[in-house]
């Protein structure tokens, strides 16, 4: 079974599935070859071991809990090289591949690149045409790059396309912008329910997504008046001590109070919801990666709902099209099949609660948070603060 879908570091655990993930994906070679009168028995398979890859220069992510695909990125004499990206073909679709790639731009870009390169075919589908909608183009071939492109012509790679080399300038826009996402969660009869929202095709941010309430902070939200106690608010400021709330007000409890006003506001409009302050307990922060021409630096709540509250749950946002309860279980669920669709914050919140099963364990938990930048998450659940 599939779990947490987020990018992270391969680790030890990892690198007995990574060949056999890279073996897999490749079988959509099988097809190309038969079109061109060669024996797929004739493909090259895996370029390179896991261990090769894991210890080697550069660095290796994974995605899933087991992995179901990688992103292999090269250091070749300084320069950032993205050498392999495969995803199982039974999870494809599921825009794994699209985490991973922008995982890699992100990783490269805070390592102090503003390039990263790669080899691909230039006329399949899942290469060239796929490369090229993330922002890479056909570059002439770097003079440093000649041994992995010799190392090709010994694979015979030619044979299957056109290789080309890519090219994509890595950086750090457009600037997030600090929103706010609130995750109702309440114990239904067959387990941990969550009301979410399904969001309409026509947003230019998150179409046709199964979201959580929530949205930016606006002007008014800095300027409201939130009656809680000193110590609830030092409990605020010190759960989200790691992330960027400088870009949120210029102190710490100014910026504690102007995200619990904007999660009350945003429930209050997206869902007839009227919360007490004291009951949203910081869960989560997640910033868009790059590649992407809206993103959004998301500090997520957990409000906990009582039996007989949930009526006061209604849907009421233009934003989506349905509004709901379902049990975290049944949404991950779904995902995988593709009948929805979960952005990665999502997906890692929800198959982290999922595990937990239960509210009293998810309010137990107490997470440390760390921003997660460029989808690159760790393994959950995560550790108590």
């Amino acid at each position: 079974m599939l779990r947490f879908t987020a990018i992270r570091y391969a680790d030890a655990a990892d690198l007995e599935l990574i060949e056999d993930i890279e073996r897999a994906a490749d079988i959509r070679f099988a097809t190309l070859s038969a079109a061109r009168g060669i024996s797929y028995d004739e493909w090259p398979g895996p370029g390179a071991s896991a261990a090769e890859r894991a210890s080697g220069p550069g660095f290796l992510l994974v995605a899933g809990q087991p992995a179901v695909g990688f992103a292999h990125v090269l250091d070749v004499g300084g320069h950032l090289v993205l050498e392999q990206l495969s995803v199982r073909p039974e999870v494809g679709r599921l825009g794994l591949g699209t985490a991973l790639l922008r995982a890699a731009m992100g990783v490269a870009m805070d390592a102090g690149h503003d390039l990263l390169l790669l080899r691909t075919f230039a006329e399949v589908a899942w290469n060239g045409p796929f490369y090229a909608g993330h922002g890479f183009t056909e570059v002439p071939d770097p003079t440093w790059l000649a041994p992995l492109i010799a190392a090709e012509e010994r694979d015979g790679l030619s044979r299957w396309g056109r290789r080309i080399t890519m090219a994509r300038p890595l950086r750090d826009e457009p600037l997030p912008r600090p929103a706010v996402s609130v995750i109702p969660l309440r114990d239904g009869a067959a387990g941990l329910e969550a009301f979410v929202q399904y969001r309409v095709g026509t947003m230019d941010f998150a179409a046709n997504a199964v979201v959580f309430p929530g949205g930016r902070i606006d002007a008014a939200d800095r300027l409201a008046r939130v009656d809680v106690s000193d110590e609830l608010l030092r409990e605020h400021v010190s759960a989200w001590r790691a992330t960027d709330v400088g870009s949120v007000a210029d102190d710490a409890v100014s910026a504690a109070r102007t995200l619990l006003a904007t999660g009350l506001r945003e429930v209050r409009e997206e869902a007839a919801a009227e919360l007490d302050p004291s009951r949203l307990v910081p869960w989560d922060n997640w910033v868009t990666p790059i590649g992407v021409p809206k993103r959004f630096d998301v500090y997520f709540f957990i409000v906990p709902v009582s039996a007989g509250e949930e009526a006061s749950w209604r849907h009421t946002t233009t934003e989506a099209h349905d509004s709901r309860w379902i049990r975290v279980a049944d949404l991950a669920a779904v995902t995988d099949r593709g009948e929805a669709l979960l952005l990665p914050p999502t997906r890692a919140i929800v198959d982290e609660l999922a595990s937990l099963g239960d509210l009293a364990s998810v309010l137990a938990l107490r997470p440390v948070i760390r921003p997660v930048r460029h989808d690159l998450d760790v393994r959950r659940p995560r550790p108590s603060r």
